[in-house]
């Protein structure tokens, strides 16, 4: 949830496939329909390591169609059953994807991986009209 957007959605365990583009071979996650997907080997809400959340934003339930006016600052709410894990935006990024040499989009590849400290990081595509870009939100707990 995320209450200043109006964003309320299911998120449902993705996993990636295995795609080969010019000769190289590499991982792609997958997107969930109707709901945001949590990379499977991201870390749980609340625990060490970073929880990454990816969804659409202009097809298939657009979950996170208003994700790029997020604020800093801005509550982002989880619920795993009845727990309530509270984060806020920390910082909002958005990066250049399409037509980019692999190299930069393994830079923008680092938002998604593994961390020491507890965060979430949500993902989706921007703008409305095209996918060239990433929207790239990272949240901490909330104190």
């Amino acid at each position: 949830m995320i209450p200043s957007l109006g964003i309320d959605t299911p998120v449902v365990p993705v996993t990636w496939k295995i795609v080969n583009e010019g000769g190289q071979t590499y991982s792609v996650w997958q997107v969930a329909d109707y709901a945001a997907g949590w990379h499977v080997t991201s870390a749980l809400p609340g625990q060490p390591g970073n929880t990454v959340i990816s969804g659409h934003h202009n097809i298939k339930g657009e979950v996170f169609r208003y994700l790029a006016d997020i604020e800093e600052g801005a509550e982002i709410d989880i619920y795993v059953g009845s727990t309530l894990y509270r984060y806020y935006v920390e910082q909002k990024m958005i990066v250049k994807e399409k037509g980019e040499p692999l190299e930069v989009r393994q830079q923008n590849a680092r938002w998604i991986g593994p961390t020491d400290d507890i965060r979430l990081t949500l993902i989706t595509c921007w703008p409305y009209t095209n996918n060239t870009h990433r929207v790239i939100v990272v949240a901490k707990p909330r104190p």
